[in-house]
């Protein structure tokens, strides 16, 4: 850091630019004015650009937007007043300084032109050496507050590749964890994958069609891709015996099975409760928790229904049930992706959401792509 707590390189940056040749606009309806003014500003290596009216400033300033505006108040048609008003309406001159130079001695004017944005006021008649110093003083300080919204553009760069490479690790952290209770199950394959690339695409086509618009955000979809990996890792709690059996399971291996919902979701909500901000978490503990809920309340483990399931559960379940049926498994040989979705279709208004499952019929060729490029 520099002195005085500056950045360091702010102060060799504006020193460097004391050789530019600043342009200041000086507007004033007296041509002698602008004589004297713009002498002034040729002896201090200033380059001035004069004009007699509010209104040739203002085109000016448009043309060429310049460092500094010297600025009369009494001037007919536009007063300086309403040039200033109408130069920090304009968002491409707002950020130009105006130092205003009058006779005017009443203190409710100066107080005026302060209000309106202007940065100084000097009084006529005036000393040659005060104004130059006084807008060479404005001029540093402009640079200066560029240079600085410079640099913290170029912190706030840094510290979004630093969020981004932290966040990035999380997920490889949470992806892993579930690959590794899904490795218990040697027939899944890409099964967490492709859930996650369907789960995005139909959320995506549900805003695309204006279905549950509100809460499908860019931060929901974002969240949804990386929680539904999350939606099995109870599975590693189920025994070997039940969770790889080829055959059918009888009524106490199937309520074995189906403790993986709440148990997943309850080593989530563990670390959720250290980390109560974390909407990835909390959605990870709504996925594993209710993807196995159905619309008309039968599902587990709670028997909810509808809307009452969470809506990133209920788009996950169609992105699950869709893999699970166009996969071997150690239970079941691979079905097509016609009959697929014929069971999905079948289970509209019972198992899924009816809304959900319009938008998934729209675009199944989708999920078939999918599938066929992520096979196992």
């Amino acid at each position: 850091r520099g002195a005085a707590g500056a950045p360091a390189g702010l102060k060799e940056r504006g020193m460097k630019n004391e050789a530019k040749q600043y342009e200041v606009l000086v507007v004033d309806d007296a041509p002698e004015n602008l004589k004297l003014l713009s002498a002034i500003l040729r002896r201090a290596q200033l380059v001035p650009r004069p004009v007699r009216s509010g209104k040739r400033a203002i085109e000016a300033a448009v043309a060429a937007p310049p460092d500094l505006m010297l600025l009369d108040i009494s001037m007919p048609e536009m007063s300086g007043f309403d040039v200033c008003r109408w130069f920090k309406q304009d968002t491409r001159l707002k950020g130009i300084p105006i130092v205003f130079i009058s006779g005017l001695q009443d203190v409710d004017d100066k107080i005026e032109a302060f209000r309106i944005g202007g940065v100084d006021y000097i009084s006529k008649p005036f000393q040659e050496a005060e104004v130059v110093e006084r807008i060479r003083t404005h001029l540093r300080l402009k640079q200066l507050e560029g240079d600085l919204e410079s640099y913290i553009r170029q912190l706030e760069l840094r510290l979004s590749d630093q969020v981004k490479q932290i966040t990035a690790s999380h997920m490889a952290t949470i992806f892993a964890l579930a690959k590794l209770a899904e490795a218990r199950d040697n027939d899944t394959g890409q099964h967490i994958e492709r859930v996650q690339a369907f789960s995005k695409v139909l959320a995506e086509r549900m805003r695309e069609e204006r279905v549950q618009t509100i809460s499908l955000t860019t931060n929901f979809i974002d969240n949804l891709f990386e929680a539904s990996c999350l939606h099995d890792i109870g599975k590693v709690g189920v025994p070997d015996s039940v969770l790889l059996k080829p055959g059918k399971l009888n009524d106490e291996e199937f309520h074995v099975m189906k403790s993986h919902s709440a148990l997943g979701a309850e080593t989530l909500a563990t670390v959720l409760r250290r980390f109560p901000e974390n909407q990835l978490l909390c959605m990870g503990v709504d996925v594993a928790r209710s993807h196995h809920e159905r619309w008309d309340g039968t599902g587990y483990p709670d028997s909810i229904a509808g809307e009452n399931i969470p809506l990133s559960a209920r788009i996950v379940a169609i992105a699950d049930v869709y893999d699970a049926l166009t996969s071997r498994r150690c239970y079941h040989a691979a079905s097509s992706h016609e009959a697929a979705c014929r069971v999905i279709q079948e289970g509209c208004g019972r198992q899924f959401d009816p809304q959900i499952v319009k938008v998934f019929c729209e675009i199944s060729p989708q999920f078939n792509q999918v599938r066929s490029r992520m096979t196992d």
